[in-house]
């Protein structure tokens, strides 16, 4: 899968975004053929914040700290022998718990359906 020191970074870029009183964090990540999605969202007094809502960050922010994930998740992903993964959801706590699910789903056809029961599972 992906070295450690590369969910270190993500934590690390992301870092910057959360609010004083965060409980929880949520990356999700995926790839398609030819790009990719990322997005974020902070738990806050048990409400989700998207992080396109976050205030006072910028669209331009956000893309440049996605960019410089690409490079490092790119570049891991490349070197994986086996079936590539489509999404990752990294979920961080602020007492220090990290856990990373790995999905294979072929998005290639949409990813409504996909991204409703995703919701559920990480946001509910």
């Amino acid at each position: 899968m992906i070295n450690e020191k590369i969910y270190q970074a993500i934590f690390d870029e992301l870092s910057k975004y959360l609010t004083l009183d965060w409980d929880k964090l949520i990356v999700y990540l995926e790839y398609g053929n030819a790009s990719y999605t990322f997005a974020f969202y902070i738990q806050t007094g048990g409400k989700y914040i998207k992080c396109y809502d976050i205030p006072d960050i910028s669209e331009k922010e956000l893309a440049m700290s996605f960019s410089n994930i690409d490079k490092f998740i790119s570049k891991e992903r490349s070197m994986e022998n086996e079936k590539l993964w489509t999404n990752m959801t990294m979920t961080v706590t602020k007492t220090g718990q990290m856990h990373t699910d790995f999905d294979y789903t072929d998005l290639s056809e949409g990813t409504y359906q996909f991204k409703k029961n995703w919701r559920k599972k990480y946001l509910c």
